[in-house]
């Protein structure tokens, strides 16, 4: 999905599913801190709370805006 495209479906703060490492992985569940934004390539990429690094926008889970997610750290 690409930025524009993410940032008109999702705003700052919606409740979202991570994989820091890979799928296999356990899962964060946080909230998006950053819009979407598009780096090389077409890749569109958003932070979220408590992680340093951007998120590819195929590999993050929206959910519902009421999901209890993790305190930020």
């Amino acid at each position: 999905m690409d930025a524009d495209t993410f940032n008109a479906l999702y705003a700052v703060g919606t409740p979202v599913r991570v994989f820091p490492n890979t799928r296999e992985d356990p899962p964060r569940i946080t909230r998006t801190r950053t819009r979407a934004v598009q780096v090389q390539h077409g890749l569109a990429v958003v932070h979220v709370d408590g992680i340093r690094c951007g998120f590819d926008t195929r590999y993050v889970d929206p959910l519902p805006a009421d999901y209890v997610t993790e305190p930020v750290r």
